[in-house]
């Protein structure tokens, strides 16, 4: 191997001993190709880099410079062999483009030493340049968005150099654009068509074509009809006054990602364009405001017909562009205008083929508002009180029977004759402060994390009361924190406790019932599920509770700690404790909410209220409908041996 090698080299060594000893000439092309036509020929450049120094023959004879020798671009190289830094190639010589290219923004950031800017060989090639209009060429309209997003789609260099728009080929490739060229018409807009090819100056440079007040003359081009009236609109004239905020073509149809009308997820498309386009200035009320237009057209016609239909995916409905037009949008004092007084009968009569005057008699945007239509006004204002008067009136109503029922329930399982005594007064009070505590965790918490929501400002009065809203999440929590402790200890070393944590250990009883309940709910079985003193609802959001509580007190303390919990831990461990924390809030407040309040209010059997969280008492019949299984036992041991010392009792009924 290293004999051929040396057998490679041996042309370019006596072609270096005859020049040592010859006057300095320039080379000849067979001189060059006797190093630069051998494939294996290499150099490793100082960042370790390795540069092949191999160019293709054949590719270069295809090329635009392919009838030039090597010497005629490589002119100062005139000794072999030649030094490891050589001249750049000067494409001036030849090409008059190079002067257009040094006063562009490629061309000035090159001579300011920007080594990542491109260059000549950079977009057109080195020794394979061919023809634009030849479709490999790499400037050719077909691979402009590749050969521009060599730089301008690599984010890391995009991001190096603060340019704002990021991959700008890939949404160049989904443009109508870009379709047209690939089927052929190389006439439509390529890259170098907006921006220019070698004089690319900056956006915000005046004499730049995409400099904003240049766009529409730009996009004219080849929109001609679409300037003319764009011009003549009073978009196009606020644009020529030097209004900033006027819009030009890429405000509503895109930068690089231009697509007709018909595309669904076109900015000009009939479901955006009422929605999102129009409404991204006309719904701003900053800039409104300074204008003295009102920002609220587009949400009258959201509640229109005509937006319920758009929201509703109506392909026919008129949106804003079928009253107001397309380029040519004029204001209504206009007498060209298409909404001008005189001229609506004809513009609605587009859809409505009997549109009259009375099309034109009132405003087309209803807004109720608006002193103008005080009509408006007064049907909205008498229906707001007659709303309030009759749904509140039947809130009331309702609520009063509400409150005398769930009172009624209430003191029959306190002071009925029928009733067990199913919690001790600790248990009861256990719960209560519980629920209390959740509730203010909650309401603390996602006020925490909602600060401008309405709870927020109901329980905390809104303004900067951060400081507050974490002294009541923290206290909240340690309370919890307590109750959970205290629970374990009651569980442990109380009799009481060890009982009640039996009873509420789950057993494979707890699964065949949810099957059992399952099917007496769809009607596949007669009876339900006989359950003991706890079911299986009640085990499940028992452990569901311990869960939460210790996930939630640990995940709270480490971010209650934060500077003292990375000392230890990563900071992606503190972030994900506090992702953790977030959404177990949420499937706590569900768990409540779905789970927990059904069996408490919404179950049949329980509704208005299940008041034995308040009382500790349960009546006979509900003792029997609920627990039969525990009711059994505790009526059995009650016959074998009463004992109305042990517990309260009413009636002959006494509790376990």
């Amino acid at each position: 191997m290293r004999m051929m090698r040396n057998r490679a080299l041996l042309p370019a060594l006596i072609v270096l001993a005859v020049s040592a000893s010859a006057p300095s000439l320039a080379l000849e092309d067979q001189e060059c190709v006797v190093c630069h036509g051998d494939p294996t020929q290499s150099k490793q450049l100082p960042s370790g880099k390795v540069l092949s120094l191999y160019v293709d023959a054949a590719a270069y004879a295809k090329s635009v410079h392919g009838a030039n020798g090597c010497v005629s671009c490589h002119a100062g190289i005139t000794e072999l062999p030649h030094p490891e830094q050589v001249d750049r190639v000067n494409c001036s010589v030849c090409h008059a483009q190079a002067e257009e290219y040094a006063q562009s923004l490629h061309g000035k950031a090159l001579a300011h030493g920007d080594k990542d800017v491109a260059a000549c060989q950079d977009c057109h090639g080195k020794h394979d340049i061919l023809p634009k209009n030849n479709v490999l060429s790499r400037v050719h309209p077909r691979n402009q968005p590749q050969t521009c997003g060599t730089c301008h789609s690599n984010h890391a260099m995009t991001q190096k150099h603060m340019v704002s728009i990021t991959d700008p080929s890939d949404s160049y490739l989904k443009s109508n654009h870009a379709r047209a060229i690939a089927k052929g018409n190389e006439m439509a807009a390529a890259c170098s068509t907006c921006h220019g090819s070698h004089t690319i100056l900056p956006a915000m440079d005046p004499a730049s074509p995409v400099y904003r007040p240049n766009i529409p003359a730009m996009c004219g081009v080849c929109h001609k009809v679409a300037l003319e009236e764009f011009n003549l609109s009073i978009h196009g004239k606020a644009l020529a006054k030097g209004i900033k905020d006027a819009p030009t073509c890429i405000d509503c149809h895109g930068e690089h990602d231009i697509e007709g009308h018909a595309e669904k997820n076109s900015s000009v498309s009939l479901a955006q364009v009422s929605k999102a386009t129009c409404p991204r200035c006309h719904d701003n009320e900053k800039i409104m405001k300074r204008y003295g237009i009102e920002v609220v057209r587009q949400a009258s016609y959201m509640d229109s017909y005509h937006g319920m239909a758009t929201e509703a995916g109506s392909k026919v409905v008129a949106n804003c562009t079928s009253c107001h037009g397309v380029h040519g949008i004029l204001p209504a004092a206009d007498p060209q205008s298409s909404i001008a007084p005189e001229n609506l009968p004809k513009t609605c009569g587009k859809c409505h083929e009997d549109a009259g005057p009375n099309f034109a008699s009132s405003p087309v945007h209803m807004v109720p508002t608006d002193p103008a239509q005080w009509v408006l006004g007064l049907v909205r204002i008498l229906y707001i009180w007659l709303i309030v008067l009759v749904l509140g009136s039947m809130a009331i109503h309702n609520l009063l029977l509400m409150g005398r029922r769930s009172l009624v329930k209430l003191f029959h399982e306190w002071r009925g004759p029928d009733t067990y005594r199913r919690f001790n007064s600790s248990q009861t009070i256990g719960h209560f402060v519980l629920a209390v505590t959740f509730i203010t965790l909650a309401i603390s918490g996602f006020a925490l994390r909602y600060p401008n929501s309405w709870f927020a400002h109901v329980f905390f009065m809104g303004g900067d009361t951060s400081d507050a809203r974490g002294l009541v999440h923290r206290v909240a929590g340690v309370v919890l924190i307590g109750i959970t402790v205290l629970n374990a200890v009651y569980s442990v070393f109380w009799k009481r406790g060890r009982q009640e944590l039996r009873a509420v250990m789950i057993r494979w009883k707890d699964c065949t019932d949810v099957v059992g309940n399952l099917k007496y709910a769809l009607g596949l079985a007669k009876e339900p599920p006989r359950f003991d003193r706890y079911s299986y609802s009640e085990k499940f959001e028992y452990w569901g509770l311990w869960w939460g509580s210790v996930l939630m007190a640990v995940t709270g303390i480490c971010m209650w700690y934060p500077d003292d919990f990375m000392k230890y831990f990563p900071r992606v461990v503190l972030g994900a404790a506090a992702l953790i924390h977030y959404y177990e809030a949420w499937l706590a407040v569900g768990t409540i909410v779905i789970w927990h309040w059904y069996f408490m209010i919404f179950d049949p059997e329980s509704y208005p209220m299940n008041w034995t969280w308040i009382t500790g008492k349960i009546t006979e019949i509900e003792f029997k409908e609920r627990h039969p299984i525990e009711y059994e036992k505790v009526t059995q041991l009650t016959k074998s041996a009463p004992s109305p010392d042990d517990a309260e009792h009413s009636g002959n009924a006494q509790n376990p």
